[in-house]
């Protein structure tokens, strides 16, 4: 019995792992061919694509030029400030305002709160694109098309960042909280001293997600900010698409770029963004 057991396990732990093995290949293998086809001379790009090969994935001459030209002859730099600039400020803002809302939705009770979280949560489920007009129409009252201001502003506030504090902080014990006021603390030090060094992997989780939503941002950024000293990177990467070859080393390198960034932050801070997110989806 014990041995039969034993044996289905195994086999379950064993197409599990199958599974998800043929899962990472079929997500790895693009990513591989694009960084591989970046530093290609221009003339091999699409050589070895037609009949795979070990020379598909494994170039005979290797070429830096592509890389030469996006970060030193090209714009690429600038819009690389551009994303970093319009994500961290973001980061930063973001994260305050959203962490003082889910403090207070966790720890205040208030007429009409229950209500007022219901709207919170509905703007996370409405589609981006629904609100796109009257967003635009607002942002050009305040005279803020093609600047910072419109790409950082709307991006500040996040439904599912204040759901995922508010989830968070519900769960410490009110009594902790009502002895920090016995000894005299103010709310902002509650929430500065006692609430935020608790939820630090919400925290961790909440920057990571708002620095990948304007990192990956597309549709906004061409609407808001479509002059040249404001193009957002996957803007530039849309903008530099043809179907010229001497073009798509250029395109893999950028490509190559914008896609590393992302990928590294989430590899060293997923653990804190997948306990955020179960224990917030459990409470």
């Amino acid at each position: 019995m014990f041995k039969s057991q034993r044996k289905r396990r195994i086999l379950t732990e064993l197409f599990r792992y199958t599974l998800m093995a043929l899962i990472a290949v079929v997500m790895l293998v693009p990513m591989a061919w694009l960084f591989v086809s970046s530093i290609r001379p221009a003339g091999s790009v699409f050589q070895y694509t037609s009949n795979l090969s070990w020379r598909t994935f494994f170039p005979e001459e290797l070429s830096l030029e592509n890389y030469r030209y996006v970060l030193g002859e090209s714009s690429f730099p600038r819009i690389i400030f551009n994303t970093a600039f319009v994500s961290l400020t973001t980061v930063v803002l973001g994260t305050l305002v959203n962490s003082i809302a889910g403090f207070a939705f966790a720890v205040f009770r208030f007429k009409g709160k229950n209500l007022l979280f219901l709207v919170v949560l509905v703007t996370f489920m409405m589609p981006f694109e629904a609100i796109v007009i009257p967003l635009y129409i607002l942002i050009r009252a305040f005279d803020w098309v093609n600047s910072y201001q419109a790409l950082i502003v709307p991006a500040i506030a996040n439904g599912f960042v204040i759901f995922l504090y508010r989830q968070f902080l519900a769960s410490i014990p009110h009594e902790l909280y009502e002895a920090a006021r016995v000894d005299g603390a103010s709310w902002w030090t509650i929430y500065w001293r006692v609430a935020m060094p608790l939820a630090w992997p919400t925290t961790v989780t909440a920057m990571l997600m708002i620095f990948l939503q304007q990192w990956e941002a597309f549709f906004w950024p061409l609407v808001a900010a479509s002059a040249p000293e404001y193009t957002m990177i996957q803007v530039a990467i849309a903008r530099n698409i043809t179907f010229e070859e001497a073009a798509w080393g250029r395109l893999f390198a950028t490509t190559t770029i914008a896609t590393l960034v992302p990928m590294l932050l989430y590899l060293f801070l997923q653990r804190y963004y997948t306990r955020s997110i179960l224990s917030s989806a459990f409470k």
